[in-house]
Protein backbone atom coordinates (compact mmCIF):
# COMPACT_ATOMS: atom_id res chain seq x y z
CA UNK A 1 0.00 0.00 0.00
CA UNK A 2 1.38 3.33 -0.82
CA UNK A 3 1.95 5.76 1.81
CA UNK A 4 1.25 9.23 -0.11
CA UNK A 5 -0.87 9.91 -2.89
CA UNK A 6 -1.48 13.21 -4.34
CA UNK A 7 -4.25 13.88 -7.50
CA UNK A 8 -3.20 17.12 -9.22
CA UNK A 9 -6.44 18.48 -10.96
CA UNK A 10 -7.02 20.09 -14.06
CA UNK A 11 -7.76 23.25 -12.54
CA UNK A 12 -6.84 25.86 -15.94
CA UNK A 13 -4.14 27.94 -14.84
CA UNK A 14 -4.75 27.23 -11.04
CA UNK A 15 -4.28 24.61 -8.13
CA UNK A 16 -6.59 22.27 -6.97
CA UNK A 17 -4.96 19.21 -4.92
CA UNK A 18 -5.78 16.02 -3.26
CA UNK A 19 -3.43 14.33 -0.88
CA UNK A 20 -3.99 10.97 0.92
CA UNK A 21 -2.43 8.68 3.29
CA UNK A 22 -4.08 5.97 5.50
CA UNK A 23 -6.60 7.07 7.41
CA UNK A 24 -6.27 11.12 5.47
CA UNK A 25 -7.66 13.14 2.85
CA UNK A 26 -6.60 17.14 2.32
CA UNK A 27 -7.66 19.10 -0.02
CA UNK A 28 -5.57 21.91 -0.99
CA UNK A 29 -7.07 24.70 -2.63
CA UNK A 30 -10.45 25.11 -5.29
CA UNK A 31 -8.33 26.49 -8.45
CA UNK A 32 -10.19 29.19 -10.03
CA UNK A 33 -13.44 30.16 -11.41
CA UNK A 34 -15.35 27.50 -13.26
CA UNK A 35 -13.44 24.47 -11.72
CA UNK A 36 -15.54 23.34 -8.93
CA UNK A 37 -18.24 22.72 -11.70
CA UNK A 38 -15.99 21.14 -13.89
CA UNK A 39 -14.04 19.21 -12.32
CA UNK A 40 -13.66 19.46 -8.50
CA UNK A 41 -17.32 18.48 -7.84
CA UNK A 42 -17.62 15.26 -9.49
CA UNK A 43 -14.04 14.08 -8.21
CA UNK A 44 -15.14 14.77 -4.66
CA UNK A 45 -18.17 12.56 -5.05
CA UNK A 46 -16.08 9.64 -6.45
CA UNK A 47 -14.24 9.58 -3.26
CA UNK A 48 -14.22 6.60 -0.95
CA UNK A 49 -16.81 6.91 1.84
CA UNK A 50 -15.38 4.63 4.51
CA UNK A 51 -18.90 3.46 5.73
CA UNK A 52 -20.38 6.74 5.91
CA UNK A 53 -22.88 8.96 4.00
CA UNK A 54 -20.37 11.20 2.67
CA UNK A 55 -17.03 11.09 1.94
CA UNK A 56 -15.12 13.24 4.80
CA UNK A 57 -12.39 15.56 4.04
CA UNK A 58 -10.04 15.47 7.68
CA UNK A 59 -8.74 18.98 6.36
CA UNK A 60 -9.56 21.49 3.71
CA UNK A 61 -6.16 23.83 3.41
CA UNK A 62 -6.53 26.82 1.35
CA UNK A 63 -2.90 28.11 0.41
CA UNK A 64 -3.82 31.36 -0.53
CA UNK A 65 -6.14 34.15 -1.24
CA UNK A 66 -5.61 34.19 -4.92
CA UNK A 67 -8.21 33.94 -7.08
CA UNK A 68 -6.92 30.84 -9.15
CA UNK A 69 -6.84 29.23 -5.61
CA UNK A 70 -9.74 30.10 -3.78
CA UNK A 71 -12.78 30.16 -6.12
CA UNK A 72 -13.77 26.65 -6.31
CA UNK A 73 -13.16 26.44 -2.73
CA UNK A 74 -15.97 29.18 -1.81
CA UNK A 75 -18.09 27.68 -4.68
CA UNK A 76 -17.29 24.51 -2.57
CA UNK A 77 -18.66 25.86 0.68
CA UNK A 78 -21.66 27.91 -1.06
CA UNK A 79 -23.09 24.56 -2.01
CA UNK A 80 -22.81 22.84 1.03
CA UNK A 81 -24.22 26.44 3.30
CA UNK A 82 -27.24 25.85 0.42
CA UNK A 83 -27.36 21.67 1.25
CA UNK A 84 -28.08 22.87 4.98
CA UNK A 85 -30.58 25.49 4.50
CA UNK A 86 -32.38 22.87 2.25
CA UNK A 87 -31.98 20.73 4.58
CA UNK A 88 -30.17 18.23 1.96
CA UNK A 89 -27.24 16.16 2.59
CA UNK A 90 -23.84 17.88 1.59
CA UNK A 91 -21.48 16.35 -0.96
CA UNK A 92 -19.03 16.18 1.48
CA UNK A 93 -18.03 16.79 5.12
CA UNK A 94 -15.31 19.08 6.06
CA UNK A 95 -13.74 18.19 9.58
CA UNK A 96 -11.72 21.46 9.87
CA UNK A 97 -9.77 24.25 7.42
CA UNK A 98 -6.10 25.86 7.49
CA UNK A 99 -6.32 29.23 6.05
CA UNK A 100 -5.32 32.95 6.63
CA UNK A 101 -7.88 35.07 6.19
CA UNK A 102 -5.26 38.69 5.19
CA UNK A 103 -8.57 40.83 5.12
CA UNK A 104 -8.54 40.73 8.45
CA UNK A 105 -4.68 40.43 9.75
CA UNK A 106 -3.16 42.25 6.62
CA UNK A 107 -5.14 45.25 5.47
CA UNK A 108 -6.80 46.38 8.45
CA UNK A 109 -4.59 44.94 11.27
CA UNK A 110 -7.48 44.64 13.30
CA UNK A 111 -8.32 47.54 13.66
CA UNK A 112 -10.71 48.66 11.57
CA UNK A 113 -14.98 47.02 10.37
CA UNK A 114 -15.43 44.00 8.12
CA UNK A 115 -17.31 46.44 6.19
CA UNK A 116 -14.60 49.13 6.07
CA UNK A 117 -12.32 46.01 4.81
CA UNK A 118 -14.30 45.84 1.72
CA UNK A 119 -14.92 49.24 0.78
CA UNK A 120 -10.78 49.55 0.81
CA UNK A 121 -10.53 46.56 -1.43
CA UNK A 122 -13.38 47.57 -4.21
CA UNK A 123 -11.63 50.97 -4.29
CA UNK A 124 -8.20 49.13 -5.18
CA UNK A 125 -10.12 47.27 -7.64
CA UNK A 126 -11.86 50.02 -9.27
CA UNK A 127 -8.47 51.74 -9.53
CA UNK A 128 -7.24 48.71 -11.67
CA UNK A 129 -10.57 48.51 -13.96
CA UNK A 130 -9.86 52.42 -14.69
CA UNK A 131 -6.41 51.60 -16.09
CA UNK A 132 -6.40 51.30 -19.85
CA UNK A 133 -3.13 50.69 -21.40
CA UNK A 134 -0.51 50.07 -18.80
CA UNK A 135 2.37 47.81 -17.91
CA UNK A 136 0.57 45.30 -16.33
CA UNK A 137 -1.58 42.15 -16.32
CA UNK A 138 -5.40 42.80 -14.05
CA UNK A 139 -5.34 39.02 -14.10
CA UNK A 140 -1.68 39.13 -12.87
CA UNK A 141 -1.50 42.30 -10.18
CA UNK A 142 -4.68 43.28 -9.20
CA UNK A 143 -6.01 39.72 -8.21
CA UNK A 144 -4.69 39.30 -4.48
CA UNK A 145 -6.10 42.83 -3.78
CA UNK A 146 -9.53 41.97 -4.88
CA UNK A 147 -9.54 38.66 -3.15
CA UNK A 148 -9.29 40.24 -0.01
CA UNK A 149 -13.14 40.23 0.26
CA UNK A 150 -12.87 36.55 -1.32
CA UNK A 151 -10.62 35.60 1.76
CA UNK A 152 -12.86 37.20 4.27
CA UNK A 153 -15.93 35.54 2.57
CA UNK A 154 -14.40 32.23 2.98
CA UNK A 155 -13.93 32.90 6.58
CA UNK A 156 -17.40 33.80 6.86
CA UNK A 157 -18.52 30.75 5.09
CA UNK A 158 -16.61 28.53 7.41
CA UNK A 159 -17.76 29.41 10.70
CA UNK A 160 -21.22 29.36 8.75
CA UNK A 161 -20.47 25.89 8.69
CA UNK A 162 -18.99 25.27 12.13
CA UNK A 163 -16.11 23.97 10.35
CA UNK A 164 -12.75 24.80 12.79
CA UNK A 165 -10.48 27.47 11.30
CA UNK A 166 -6.86 27.39 12.84
CA UNK A 167 -7.69 26.00 16.01
CA UNK A 168 -4.54 24.45 16.78
CA UNK A 169 -2.50 27.64 16.02
CA UNK A 170 -1.80 30.33 17.95
CA UNK A 171 -3.82 33.28 17.43
CA UNK A 172 -5.93 31.85 14.68
CA UNK A 173 -2.98 32.23 12.65
CA UNK A 174 -1.18 29.39 10.15
CA UNK A 175 2.18 29.79 10.77
CA UNK A 176 5.51 28.07 10.88
CA UNK A 177 5.74 28.91 14.90
CA UNK A 178 2.13 28.97 15.34
CA UNK A 179 1.42 24.90 16.48
CA UNK A 180 3.84 23.09 18.72
CA UNK A 181 3.85 19.92 16.60
CA UNK A 182 2.92 18.78 13.12
CA UNK A 183 -1.51 17.90 12.80
CA UNK A 184 -1.82 14.19 12.54
CA UNK A 185 -4.54 12.11 11.23
CA UNK A 186 -3.80 8.66 10.41
CA UNK A 187 -0.83 7.76 8.95
CA UNK A 188 -0.38 11.32 8.00
CA UNK A 189 1.77 14.01 9.38
CA UNK A 190 1.15 18.15 8.10
CA UNK A 191 3.64 20.79 9.37
CA UNK A 192 3.86 24.06 8.37
CA UNK A 193 7.38 25.36 7.55
CA UNK A 194 6.02 29.30 6.26
CA UNK A 195 5.20 31.40 6.64
CA UNK A 196 7.09 33.00 9.96
CA UNK A 197 5.23 35.39 12.82
CA UNK A 198 8.01 38.03 11.84
CA UNK A 199 7.22 37.94 8.03
CA UNK A 200 3.28 38.26 8.65
CA UNK A 201 4.39 41.68 10.25
CA UNK A 202 6.29 42.64 7.64
CA UNK A 203 3.36 41.94 5.17
CA UNK A 204 1.29 43.86 7.08
CA UNK A 205 3.22 47.39 7.33
CA UNK A 206 3.96 47.01 3.78
CA UNK A 207 0.02 46.06 3.16
CA UNK A 208 -0.73 49.63 5.54
CA UNK A 209 1.90 51.51 4.20
CA UNK A 210 1.03 51.01 0.43
CA UNK A 211 -2.76 50.75 0.48
CA UNK A 212 -3.86 54.37 0.80
CA UNK A 213 -0.87 55.12 -1.44
CA UNK A 214 -2.64 53.21 -4.21
CA UNK A 215 -5.86 55.08 -3.41
CA UNK A 216 -4.14 58.36 -3.39
CA UNK A 217 -1.93 58.38 -6.24
CA UNK A 218 -2.15 58.76 -9.94
CA UNK A 219 -2.82 55.88 -12.29
CA UNK A 220 0.89 54.82 -13.25
CA UNK A 221 2.02 55.28 -9.76
CA UNK A 222 -0.83 53.36 -8.75
CA UNK A 223 0.67 50.61 -11.36
CA UNK A 224 4.31 50.55 -9.84
CA UNK A 225 2.65 50.60 -6.36
CA UNK A 226 0.06 47.27 -7.05
CA UNK A 227 2.65 45.40 -8.59
CA UNK A 228 5.26 45.52 -5.66
CA UNK A 229 2.46 45.02 -3.10
CA UNK A 230 1.66 41.90 -5.41
CA UNK A 231 4.66 40.74 -5.44
CA UNK A 232 4.87 40.85 -1.54
CA UNK A 233 1.42 39.06 -1.03
CA UNK A 234 2.52 36.27 -3.31
CA UNK A 235 6.01 35.70 -1.95
CA UNK A 236 5.03 35.87 1.69
CA UNK A 237 0.93 34.61 1.98
CA UNK A 238 1.39 31.30 0.89
CA UNK A 239 1.08 28.61 3.20
CA UNK A 240 3.96 26.09 2.90
CA UNK A 241 4.03 22.47 4.65
CA UNK A 242 5.68 19.30 4.58
CA UNK A 243 3.66 16.24 3.92
CA UNK A 244 4.99 13.17 5.24
CA UNK A 245 3.17 9.32 6.18
CA UNK A 246 5.51 5.96 6.11
CA UNK A 247 8.55 7.32 5.79
CA UNK A 248 7.60 9.47 2.09
CA UNK A 249 7.37 13.07 2.34
CA UNK A 250 5.92 16.18 -0.07
CA UNK A 251 6.73 19.54 -0.60
CA UNK A 252 3.40 21.93 -0.88
CA UNK A 253 4.77 25.10 -2.03
CA UNK A 254 1.56 27.28 -2.57
CA UNK A 255 2.74 30.26 -4.43
CA UNK A 256 5.74 30.91 -2.40
CA UNK A 257 8.91 32.16 -3.50
CA UNK A 258 12.13 29.67 -3.89
CA UNK A 259 14.19 31.56 -1.60
CA UNK A 260 11.90 31.50 1.28
CA UNK A 261 11.10 28.15 0.84
CA UNK A 262 15.10 27.63 1.42
CA UNK A 263 14.96 30.01 4.27
CA UNK A 264 12.15 28.06 5.86
CA UNK A 265 13.35 24.92 5.25
CA UNK A 266 16.30 25.70 6.95
CA UNK A 267 14.88 27.65 9.87
CA UNK A 268 12.68 24.20 10.56
CA UNK A 269 15.61 21.98 10.35
CA UNK A 270 15.03 20.37 7.03
CA UNK A 271 18.41 20.43 4.99
CA UNK A 272 21.39 18.37 5.67
CA UNK A 273 25.16 19.45 6.00
CA UNK A 274 25.06 20.54 2.38
CA UNK A 275 22.23 22.73 2.71
CA UNK A 276 19.65 20.76 0.41
CA UNK A 277 16.58 18.90 0.75
CA UNK A 278 15.09 15.66 -0.97
CA UNK A 279 11.65 15.07 -1.35
CA UNK A 280 9.43 12.18 -2.70
CA UNK A 281 6.90 14.79 -4.13
CA UNK A 282 8.09 18.80 -4.73
CA UNK A 283 4.71 20.78 -6.18
CA UNK A 284 6.37 23.54 -8.13
CA UNK A 285 5.22 26.98 -6.55
CA UNK A 286 3.30 29.42 -8.51
CA UNK A 287 2.15 26.87 -11.22
CA UNK A 288 5.92 26.96 -12.43
CA UNK A 289 7.04 30.63 -12.75
CA UNK A 290 10.15 31.16 -13.50
CA UNK A 291 9.90 34.47 -11.02
CA UNK A 292 9.32 31.86 -8.11
CA UNK A 293 12.22 29.88 -8.23
CA UNK A 294 15.67 29.52 -9.67
CA UNK A 295 18.63 27.10 -10.60
CA UNK A 296 20.25 26.93 -7.20
CA UNK A 297 16.61 25.96 -5.75
CA UNK A 298 16.40 23.05 -8.17
CA UNK A 299 19.89 22.14 -7.02
CA UNK A 300 18.83 22.54 -2.98
CA UNK A 301 15.57 21.08 -2.89
CA UNK A 302 15.34 17.88 -5.53
CA UNK A 303 12.68 15.15 -5.90
CA UNK A 304 11.87 11.72 -7.34
CA UNK A 305 8.40 13.28 -8.41
CA UNK A 306 7.62 16.57 -9.40
CA UNK A 307 3.95 17.94 -10.24
CA UNK A 308 3.05 21.81 -11.94
CA UNK A 309 -0.23 22.92 -12.19
CA UNK A 310 -0.87 25.34 -15.03
CA UNK A 311 -2.36 25.30 -18.72
CA UNK A 312 -0.65 28.37 -20.01
CA UNK A 313 -2.39 30.77 -18.47
CA UNK A 314 -0.33 33.90 -17.83
CA UNK A 315 2.69 31.72 -19.34
CA UNK A 316 2.83 29.24 -16.76
CA UNK A 317 4.40 26.64 -16.51
CA UNK A 318 7.32 28.64 -18.08
CA UNK A 319 9.59 26.85 -20.18
CA UNK A 320 12.47 28.91 -18.25
CA UNK A 321 11.37 26.92 -15.35
CA UNK A 322 11.67 23.55 -16.93
CA UNK A 323 14.50 24.39 -18.82
CA UNK A 324 16.29 25.18 -15.00
CA UNK A 325 14.79 22.24 -13.60
CA UNK A 326 16.59 19.88 -15.95
CA UNK A 327 20.07 21.24 -15.78
CA UNK A 328 19.90 21.21 -12.29
CA UNK A 329 18.84 17.26 -12.56
CA UNK A 330 20.55 16.22 -15.95
CA UNK A 331 20.63 12.56 -15.21
CA UNK A 332 16.43 12.84 -15.51
CA UNK A 333 15.95 10.60 -12.77
CA UNK A 334 12.61 12.03 -11.90
CA UNK A 335 9.31 12.40 -13.04
CA UNK A 336 7.33 15.71 -14.07
CA UNK A 337 3.69 15.40 -13.71
CA UNK A 338 1.93 18.20 -15.59
CA UNK A 339 -2.10 18.97 -15.40
CA UNK A 340 -2.03 19.60 -18.74
CA UNK A 341 0.65 18.14 -21.43
CA UNK A 342 2.59 20.71 -24.05
CA UNK A 343 0.54 19.87 -26.72
CA UNK A 344 -2.18 21.72 -24.70
CA UNK A 345 0.16 24.12 -23.23
CA UNK A 346 0.95 25.85 -27.19
CA UNK A 347 -2.63 26.16 -27.70
CA UNK A 348 -3.23 28.55 -25.24
CA UNK A 349 -3.86 32.04 -26.25
CA UNK A 350 -1.53 33.21 -23.49
CA UNK A 351 1.16 30.67 -23.86
CA UNK A 352 1.54 31.44 -27.87
CA UNK A 353 1.07 35.36 -26.87
CA UNK A 354 4.35 35.61 -24.74
CA UNK A 355 6.50 33.72 -27.33
CA UNK A 356 6.44 30.48 -25.00
CA UNK A 357 5.56 27.91 -27.77
CA UNK A 358 9.48 27.94 -29.68
CA UNK A 359 11.03 28.12 -25.90
CA UNK A 360 9.10 24.55 -24.94
CA UNK A 361 10.03 23.39 -28.27
CA UNK A 362 13.69 23.94 -27.48
CA UNK A 363 13.43 22.54 -23.82
CA UNK A 364 11.89 19.79 -24.93
CA UNK A 365 14.07 19.29 -27.68
CA UNK A 366 16.93 17.04 -25.72
CA UNK A 367 16.93 13.74 -26.09
CA UNK A 368 15.00 11.87 -23.00
CA UNK A 369 13.26 14.97 -21.71
CA UNK A 370 9.72 14.35 -23.15
CA UNK A 371 10.11 10.96 -21.26
CA UNK A 372 10.13 11.76 -18.14
CA UNK A 373 6.75 13.72 -18.82
CA UNK A 374 3.22 12.89 -17.15
CA UNK A 375 0.28 14.28 -17.80
CA UNK A 376 -3.78 13.09 -17.99
CA UNK A 377 -5.01 11.16 -21.24
CA UNK A 378 -7.95 11.58 -23.24
CA UNK A 379 -10.86 12.31 -20.97
CA UNK A 380 -8.69 12.15 -17.47
CA UNK A 381 -9.45 15.08 -14.95
CA UNK A 382 -6.38 14.54 -12.75
CA UNK A 383 -2.49 13.63 -12.89
CA UNK A 384 -1.54 10.88 -9.68
CA UNK A 385 1.93 10.27 -8.50
CA UNK A 386 1.93 7.65 -6.04
CA UNK A 387 4.80 6.98 -3.33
Amino acid sequence: MSSLRLQALRAKHGDSLLLFAQGAKVLIDGGPSGVYNQTLRDHLLTLERDGEDQPRIDLLMVSHIDADHIDGVLDLTAELIESREEEREPIVRIDRAWHNSFSDMIALGGAETSARVRARAASVASVFEELSGAAFDPAESSLVLASVAQGRQLRLDLKALNIDINKRFSDRVALQDGAPEPWECGELSLTVIGPTHDELDDLREEWKKQLDKILARDKAAATASAAKLDRSVANLSSIVAIAEAGGKSALLTGDARGDMILKWLADTGRLDRSGKAHFDILKLPHHGSDRNVSLEFFQRVTADHYVVCGNGGHGNPEPATLAMLFEARPGLGFQLYMTYGPDELKQNRKFKKVGNVPRLDEVLSHPGREDVLRFPGEGETFVEIVV
